[in-house]
């Protein structure tokens, strides 16, 4: 039944969802030139079911009444027998799950079978329904309920494209973390799910994150990782996946004509390795650090080295053998960093034949060559080194070696000045302990004319040239021939073609698989591989 209600006479419930103000502006404007056309919905006690956003466009214009659908009891029993049989069926997508339970929810609290949010849920009322009661109904858990209905936060745009699709059945946990983003961001996702719906949903999310968030964070990003690793140890961590370039980075790795799955664990996607942004930040920052530097990546792969790079306004050149990686990161390179300089040759990144004039024209090189003993398979080039078995990839690698020492510029640490540093012992492993005995040892080290107080900005006036070539690398194990480690291997290739080895860093990893590997690596005597290491080379 259709009636006129005054508008202060509505009752709005705790659970009605928070307003979104943009959608309010639409709708008195909408009122004002056309008036109501979808009425609100109450119950006989003019307790409020739909059209929160309705009612407060009425309330702002300043009517006094306005037009509301009266559902009686029996109309509420009736709708919510449809909605228990659907839900029970079991054949709607988890956003439409989430509506009904909503709208079931709602119902139930017209009827005054349930508590509304926030009041007393253990007050002795033998009609209202407990969570843990509702969720038996409709055979779930407390738990699974409560991640089912949260899913009615999401916004009414963003419902609207998403339900019925593959997004509103496939990854529930992917729902949840949307549910959990800015209106904004949800609205942009559900343009960006209904223009291109071959990409996944974490995919969309991290491209409207982007749209949204990187201006403000590009500069921060940098000045956490430099106040993260103040004190910059030899085994560090780098994971972090939430900051714009991480995001930027997976514009690449996640794209479906870029994403290779070499397996699952636990019903889980293994994808081929793509790197850390944030570790090959640190790298670049901390080991290259010139401003506009020329750097190559004769490796590139999914491009997080040059993504790094162009984030920070070095002169980027990457190679890669497959052509859709080379494309893809081109697109995303023009996309976010439009002012950058990027090279990118579709060439095998052993011979480097585009450079082949050069010579010390680099002033780094940072790289992640295919891993020995083919973990990851990239495409069926005979030329691609993860299709070759363990000589052949050694004596390619000594090709490239020589290739670096043409190309990278030399170092001349020989003309810096070296100090001992001889730090007190401690029985206090904290990283401010640490801190101080390395400003003690600075303070008793013969000074320089200038020389900063703080530790971290530590400067002597010394010029020297440091180029390095920088490679990230892992091991591998070959049954019965035991372990196979590429930082030995490529430590020696790289002494023997003229390159001092300079540092050796280390990268802790939560590998996925420790799950299902703890048995088997037990029956073996290996522990779980959980770092990659980093090697760090000068031509003098």
């Amino acid at each position: 039944m259709l009636k006129q209600i005054p508008v202060g006479a509505v009752v709005v419930g705790s659970r009605m969802r928070q307003l979104n103000e943009e959608k309010v502006l639409e709708l008195m404007q909408s009122y004002e030139e056309i008036g109501v056309i979808n009425p609100i919905s109450l119950d006989e006690d003019l307790f409020l079911m739909a059209g929160f956003h309705r009612l407060e466009a009425a309330r702002n214009l300043g009517w006094e009444t306005i037009e509301a659908k009266i559902f009686s009891q029996e109309d509420l029993q009736r709708e919510l027998i449809e909605i228990d049989e659907n839900l029970i069926r079991n054949e709607l997508c988890y956003v439409g799950e989430a509506e009904h339970i909503e709208k079931r929810e709602l119902i139930l609290e017209s009827l005054g079978k349930r508590k509304q949010r926030g009041s007393n849920q253990y007050a002795d009322d033998d009609e209202s329904l407990t969570t843990d009661e509702l969720a038996t109904r409709l055979g779930t858990t407390n738990s699974m309920y409560r991640k089912k209905r949260q899913l009615a936060s999401l916004q009414p745009e963003l419902r609207d494209a998403l339900r019925g699709t593959e997004y509103g059945r496939r990854n529930l946990n992917d729902l949840l973390n949307l549910s959990r983003q800015d209106p904004a961001i949800q609205r942009r996702v559900g343009q960006l799910a209904t223009e291109d719906p071959k990409q996944n949903l974490r995919f969309h999310i991290d491209t409207a994150n982007i749209e949204v968030t990187t201006d403000r964070y590009k500069s921060q990003l940098v000045a956490e990782l430099k106040q993260k690793w103040g004190v910059p140890f030899s085994v560090m961590r780098f994971d972090r996946e939430n900051h714009p370039l991480c995001r930027i980075c997976r514009q690449i790795s996640k794209h479906t004509e870029c994403r290779v799955i070499k397996g699952d664990v636990l019903g889980r996607e293994m994808p081929n390795y793509s790197g850390f942004p944030d570790h090959s930040l640190f790298l670049l920052e901390y080991f290259v650090r010139k401003p506009k530097a020329r750097v190559l990546d004769n490796f590139m792969g999914k491009g997080t080295n040059l993504m790094a790079g162009l984030w920070m306004d070095m002169e980027m050149h990457g190679f890669d053998l497959n052509p859709r990686l080379v494309d893809r990161v081109q697109e995303v390179a023009d996309e976010h960093f439009p002012d950058g300089e990027l090279h990118l040759y579709n060439e095998d990144g052993i011979s480097m034949a585009p450079l082949k004039d050069e010579k010390g024209t680099f002033d780094a090189i940072i790289t992640d060559p295919p891993y020995l003993n083919c973990p990851d398979l990239y495409t069926e080039d005979k030329d691609d080194l993860s299709n070759m078995k363990q000589p052949q990839w050694e004596e390619m690698m000594r090709g490239a070696f020589r290739q670096y020492h043409r190309l990278i510029k030399a170092s001349s640490v020989k003309d810096k000045t070296f100090y001992p540093l001889m730090m007190r012992m401690s029985a206090d492993p904290t990283e401010e302990a640490w801190t101080n005995a390395m400003g003690e040892a600075i303070n008793r080290q013969p000074k320089t004319t200038n020389t900063s107080d703080s530790v971290t900005d530590h400067k002597v006036t010394e010029e020297y040239e440091f180029h390095p070539v920088i490679m990230k690398m892992n091991a591998s194990r070959r049954a019965e021939t035991g372990m196979v480690s590429m930082d030995f291997i490529l430590a020696r290739i790289a002494a023997e073609e003229g390159f001092t080895l300079w540092d050796r860093t280390f990268n802790t990893l939560a590998p996925s698989s420790v799950s299902v590997s703890t048995l088997r690596n037990y029956d073996f005597h290996y522990t779980h591989k959980n770092w990659e290491t980093t090697l760090i080379w000068i031509k003098q």
